[in-house]
């Protein structure tokens, strides 16, 4: 077997270790390591949560005998800088003596960025990057959007008929896709730090929008995020009046905030409910706005559960990064659409995904897409 060949192998584990973060380690970046010495894994470790040890220091330190002379895979260049909770992984890496690092992607931080690799380079270590690096760009895709803009990865996700209806006429969708599909959807929820909704499908389906159905939450529970004016909205609302209410996000204009109604605005405050104020754009509200100061507080990324006017103007506006469709083998003729927009008359004007995979779960085919120009990660 090359070294190439064998790279690669001790590369796909260590990018599958990172996933084992997944909901714990947010805002920082999904990492995993392996360490290999004469051809045997010594070690194996991954980034469990914010604020913990990093993958490198969790491998090196789980491994079975001295890993002088041994070569780390990582599946992010290691850190270097000292302005965060934890200290540089290369100060580890150099103690150790270990002898190669291979590395998937390079960090994109700012206090990174090849930073880890030059000192280990100038220490006299081999390094080798771009080992898997699209397969490791894919499991930190949201990271990088972040760490490079400063505003959340969001993911529009949505359930349709054969015929591509989210609901019928009358409003109804329960259910269109099955039980397992619908799992998956909490499964989905524990990657993303929020869950978003419009007013409408706040409404209509009292959402709890937290990990359930078997799902291990991890003790994580997703921010809550509604956009729309509070008007008509009711304080026996779950996300409204549940223990985790300083979870939740209201996302409206100041002009709707004033013009709300006073036991409204008094029960978000009591709750410690969070406001963030965007303003009124072309019949919806400033999503440049808006998603900036979600950024702000940290939200690095946003799965979109809403109805067809929230989808449509996250859309319409270019605001979005990935599509998850969970296409269902039912017709229903006139109902709604996911996606409203009547300025587009020829083919040629339609938007096509890009990087398009498919996945089975019983009879639904769950596709998922990027937009142009975002398909590559």
């Amino acid at each position: 077997m090359s070294t190439d060949s064998k790279d690669q192998i001790y590369m796909k584990r260590a990018i599958d270790l990172a996933l084992f973060g997944l909901g714990t380690v947010s805002p920082n970046p999904l990492v995993g390591a392996v360490v290999v010495k004469n051809g045997i894994i010594l070690g194996e470790g991954y980034h469990e949560k914010y604020g913990g040890p990093h993958a490198e220091v969790n491998a090196i330190k789980n491994a079975t005998e001295s890993v002088e002379g041994a070569t780390l895979y990582c599946s992010l260049e290691p850190c270097c800088h000292t302005n965060k909770q934890t200290p540089p992984c290369t100060n580890l890496i150099l103690a150790s003596k270990i002898k190669r690092v291979v590395i998937s992607n390079l960090d994109p931080n700012p206090f990174v960025a090849g930073k880890g690799v030059k000192i280990l380079q100038e220490a006299g270590i081999e390094v080798v990057t771009g080992v898997l690096e699209n397969e490791g760009a894919k499991v930190n895709e949201v990271f990088f959007k972040y760490i490079k803009t400063g505003l959340p990865f969001i993911n529009i996700k949505f359930a349709q008929t054969l015929d591509g209806k989210i609901a019928t006429k009358s409003g109804d969708s329960k259910w269109i896709s099955d039980e397992d599909a619908r799992r998956e959807v909490h499964h989905l929820r524990l990657k993303y730090d929020a869950v978003m909704i419009g007013k409408a499908t706040l409404l209509n389906d009292d959402a709890k929008l937290n990990i359930r159905m078997g799902i291990d939450s991890k003790g994580k529970v997703p921010y809550r995020i509604v956009v729309g004016s509070l008007k008509g909205l009711n304080t026996d609302l779950q996300i409204l009046s549940d223990e985790h209410t300083e979870k939740t996000i209201l996302v409206t204009s100041i002009e709707d905030y004033q013009d709300a109604p006073s036991h409204i605005v008094e029960h978000i405050k009591n709750k410690s409910i969070k406001v963030v104020f965007a303003g009124l754009k072309a019949k919806s509200y400033d999503f440049d706005e808006a998603l900036k100061k979600l950024g702000e507080m940290k939200i690095t990324s946003i799965l979109v559960e809403g109805g067809s006017k929230l989808i449509s103007s996250l859309i319409n506006n270019n605001k979005y990064d990935k599509i998850t469709s969970f296409i269902c083998p039912k017709i229903i003729g006139n109902g709604i659409s996911f996606y409203e927009d009547s300025s587009r008359s020829l083919m040629s004007e339609s938007i096509r995904l890009e990087n398009v995979s498919y996945q089975v779960i019983n009879e639904q085919i769950v596709l998922t897409g990027y937009p142009p120009a975002k398909g590559s990660v």
